[in-house]
């Protein structure tokens, strides 16, 4: 999975989720912004030393068994922040309960997000202040982080022969 199939698919069952009324997006944009409704602040980090420090994963082969290209692996660690806003405190914490239950269930079995995302940890629910004080809403959050696998593919004529680059030097 690259970036933006983990945060399409995160999205996706994010909205999935939640009531009709309330959208999920990323933050930023110049979108609607009266509540209620979900924003997820993400970042992703690689993970320098997880399953090894060599990128490399496995040769790519024909139906034949030559080898045609390489896969290469890198690991990295997914983090959405969950920000909620309401007008009301009830709807709010009905709505990280409802974030809860779409991806708790991931901490058992990965697979049911995607087979190439693993530890799985849904954080708890907590009040948030807000800076604002017109209009006044209720904010709350849920941070949730995954381990994932993005995979990258070359063919053999991208990456050369031994003897291609000798004699490039």
């Amino acid at each position: 999975m690259n970036e933006q199939e983990v945060i399409q698919q995160f999205l996706s069952d994010l909205n999935a989720a939640l009531p009709a009324d309330v959208g999920a997006r990323t933050d930023g944009g110049d979108e609607n912004s009266k509540p209620p409704y979900v924003i997820v602040r993400w970042r992703s980090s690689r993970l320098q030393d997880e399953n090894g420090a060599n990128p490399f994963a496995d040769f790519i082969r024909d139906s034949d068994g030559t080898a045609t290209g390489r896969e290469f692996h890198q690991y990295n660690e997914f983090v959405a922040d969950c920000v909620v806003r309401s007008y009301e405190e009830s709807e709010r914490d009905s709505l990280l309960g409802a974030i809860d239950d779409a991806f708790l269930p991931y901490e058992y079995d990965s697979d049911l997000f995607h087979a190439d995302t693993a530890e799985w940890r849904v954080g708890g629910a907590e009040p948030r202040s807000n800076p604002v004080v017109e209009p006044d809403w209720y904010e709350g959050g849920k941070v949730i982080r995954f381990k994932y696998l993005k995979r990258v593919t070359r063919d053999a004529d991208s990456l050369g022969t031994a003897q291609q680059n000798i004699d490039a030097e």
